[in-house]
């Protein structure tokens, strides 16, 4: 058998693992949120030992935040490479919109991203850990440029107002998940994405 094909096979089942792994945890904590998800019951869900986690993350954190970088991160990145292709500025912020948007009105990712978040909160360590995450998403070569959706002739002071406009995007978003869980009747499903998309315009109209 050739080496190559060898050391495949291992890699191949380590990636299988890992994947079951982070599908329990996906699915349980959407069920029972972050805090209240035991490590033992994503074991039990994915069909390995408690060792068999930790052979590939240190923590329930650590796993967490693997779950953002491999589902978020993928489905982020692939965006980013539309955006990249579209040559309209006002289009490049339109893509960009409907990724978003689809991320706070969906089922799971946006709960469980503000749990996270108010966990962290309080750990400083784990917050430095998100914010990293946050900052990869926004630079590097596949990543998301303030210049990619707004033009590259910005000053630094037009540059640092749409940073912060972004930052208060995300944290009005995050209060309108939580709105929609504590006032369903209220925020029925209907009314996410037109509410989204009116706050994302509000704070981006340039």
């Amino acid at each position: 058998m050739h080496p190559s094909r060898i050391t495949r096979k291992p890699q191949a089942r380590t990636e299988a693992t890992k994947a079951k792994i982070l599908d329990a945890a996906q699915s349980l904590f959407a069920e029972s949120g972050f805090e209240n998800t035991q490590l033992d019951e994503v074991a039990a869900r994915a069909g390995c030992s408690r060792g068999g986690i930790y052979a590939h993350y240190t923590s329930k954190e650590d796993l967490f935040l693997a779950l953002m970088e491999h589902r978020v991160s993928a489905t982020f990145r692939a965006t980013c490479k539309k955006i990249a292709a579209e040559p309209d500025l006002k289009e490049r912020r339109n893509i960009f919109k409907q990724w978003l948007v689809q991320q706070v009105c969906g089922p799971e990712s946006g709960t469980l991203t503000l749990e996270f978040k108010l966990y962290a909160v309080r750990r400083p360590e784990k917050r430095d850990e998100l914010l990293a995450l946050y900052n990869a998403l926004f630079s590097g070569t596949d990543g998301l440029s303030i210049e990619l959706l707004f033009g590259e002739k910005l000053t630094k002071a037009a540059r640092t107002a749409l940073e912060q406009r972004l930052a208060v995007l995300s944290g009005a978003l995050n209060g309108f998940i939580l709105e929609r869980h504590f006032r369903p009747a209220l925020l029925a499903p209907s009314h996410l994405q037109p509410l989204a998309e009116e706050i994302f315009d509000a704070l981006l109209h340039t």
